[in-house]
């Protein structure tokens, strides 16, 4: 029990400090890309849910909504984060909501006797969609006014609806494919490592 324990306390440890760097350094955890950045920390989320489960999922997925809520106070990482960042819903739900379907998802793949990295890559897609929908959806329900469209990069006759599937495009899908790629790389060790514990502690 105190190997489990230990092993999880450190791979936790470990990737919420990696989300940390990934918001301190330049690039590590955001790409600017216009109005909107281009999110590499899903990745680092995603790892959490499938290596270790939804619970740790969420731990790291929470953990890197509540540093983008108070960035967007503080030091934002776009220039939309304080328009809708500052809102939890927008901020912290999504990202706990991701590591949750990462790790589900993964277990679903496996229960259905799925190879590992198929499950990771469907877990890794899935959580990826559940973040970029649910930011996008709640940023087009709360604030969907002219005002808000044309701070986010908005010209002319451009609607908020018509910028956000912009971003779908030139920033989710990017994303989405990253995650799916890399993702199993990271976390199939770990996950072997972590069902080797699990299998000696039975």
């Amino acid at each position: 029990m105190t190997r489990h324990k230990t092993f999880r306390l450190v791979v936790d440890a470990l990737l919420m400090a990696i989300v940390l760097l990934q918001n301190i350094l330049p690039f590590l955890g955001y790409i600017p890309l216009g109005p909107f950045s281009m999110t590499l920390i899903g990745l680092t989320v995603i790892v959490a849910g499938t290596a270790l489960g939804p619970k740790d999922g969420m731990l790291i997925g929470g953990f890197w909504g509540l540093i983008t809520f108070v960035r967007a106070f503080t030091w934002p990482s776009s220039p939309v984060a304080p328009l809708v960042f500052t809102n939890p819903l927008v901020s912290v739900v999504p990202r706990l909501l991701m590591g949750l379907g990462a790790g589900l998802i993964y277990l679903w793949g496996r229960n259905r006797q799925w190879p590992m990295r198929r499950a990771m890559r469907w877990a890794a897609a899935v959580a990826a969609l559940i973040n970029t929908l649910l930011v996008l959806g709640l940023v087009f329900f709360f604030y969907q006014t002219p005002a808000v469209a044309t701070a986010f990069g908005a010209k002319g006759n451009q609607t908020l609806g018509y910028v956000l599937m912009l971003s779908l495009v030139t920033n989710a899908i990017p994303e989405l494919i990253l995650d799916v790629l890399v993702a199993p790389l990271i976390a199939a060790p770990l996950r072997k490592r972590w069902d080797k514990i699990n299998h000696v502690m039975r």
